[in-house]
């Protein structure tokens, strides 16, 4: 690929995927040096973070993530000392997760490593292009997730 045609095609979707698997295979080794996780361990760290008590099949349906890879994250964060499980009140057969003080510290470098990258990554774009292009973002994430995109691709 040339620098004046960055992709070998022209479909949206294609393009989507192409930026942000480049962008995260460049990242996942700067994570890894600078919080000992990877970017889908980190997810799931803020995950539990922001949903103390959350469980594995929710982390599961929001990441997206086969159930063998989610119970291999899981597995690590709780051998790193960054989350803890811990049965449930109300039933046995249920975990919930929780972060750990020092899953806490990491999320927070992670974070400002993050907002870094991002910068970074976002280099070329001025201000208005940046504050356009998350608006756009948002409107496609919106719409891909609701029940009338849903229909209509039933219908195709």
């Amino acid at each position: 690929m040339t620098p004046e045609k960055p992709f070998k095609n022209d479909r949206l979707t294609y393009r989507l995927n192409v930026i942000a698997d480049q962008a995260i295979s460049a990242n996942e080794t700067i994570f890894l040096r600078e919080t000992g996780c990877n970017i889908r361990e980190l997810r799931v760290l803020r995950l539990i973070d922001d949903s103390p008590g959350t469980s594995f099949a929710e982390i599961a349906r929001i990441t997206g993530f086969e159930r063998s890879l989610t119970s291999r994250i899981i597995q690590n964060l709780i051998a790193a000392g960054l989350i803890l499980r811990e049965n449930s009140t109300t039933d046995a057969r249920v975990f919930q997760l929780s972060t750990t003080e020092k899953g806490r510290e990491v999320r927070r470098i992670g974070r400002a490593l993050s907002d870094r990258l991002e910068a970074v990554l976002t280099r070329p774009l001025s201000e208005s292009e940046l504050e356009t292009l998350n608006q756009l973002l948002w409107r496609l994430g919106k719409w891909v997730s609701s029940s009338e995109y849903q229909d209509l691709l039933a219908q195709e």
